[in-house]
């Protein structure tokens, strides 16, 4: 098996992005919490936190990996690199730009140390909801049009 068929953008040239990104996002978040307590909490042994982080990246993987793939495939091929730079560079300016400074907002407010699992967890929300409005086939379409 080649690197590129056992990864998530491989996987996601055969079933499709939405399946693979949504695994992802429902893996984060169920498992944002669980993960940020293990890393939190100090008797827990660096070897279960090297594999929370592992499991982190891994469940980030299946977002991230089929992701430029998904936002070429949802514009034109006339508008596709505005739409596609426009898109990751406001998505990422919202959610990750301005990310420590409304984590350390809220932690500061509420004295929840909780608050960074709670803030990946909406945003896993909220891609969900994203997600699931996407074709089901649009990988299997030819990016011209």
């Amino acid at each position: 098996m080649t690197l590129r068929r056992a990864s998530a953008g491989g996987l996601s040239d055969r079933i499709g992005r939405r399946a693979v990104m949504l695994t992802g996002t429902v893996i984060i978040l169920v498992l944002a919490l669980p993960l940020l307590n293990v890393l939190q909490n100090e008797q827990t042994s660096l070897t279960a936190k090297g594999f929370a982080v592992f499991a982190a990246g891994a469940a980030v993987g299946l977002v991230a990996g089929p992701g430029p793939a998904m936002l070429s495939e949802m514009f034109p091929t006339s508008v596709r690199y505005t739409g596609l730079g426009l898109a990751y560079s406001l998505s990422n300016a919202v959610f990750s730009g301005c990310a420590g400074l409304i984590i350390t907002w809220l932690i500061k407010e509420t004295s929840n140390l909780d608050i960074p699992a709670y803030f990946v967890m909406a945003t896993c929300a909220v891609s969900a909801i994203a997600l699931s409005t996407l074709r089901g086939n649009a990988h299997k379409r030819a990016l011209v049009d």
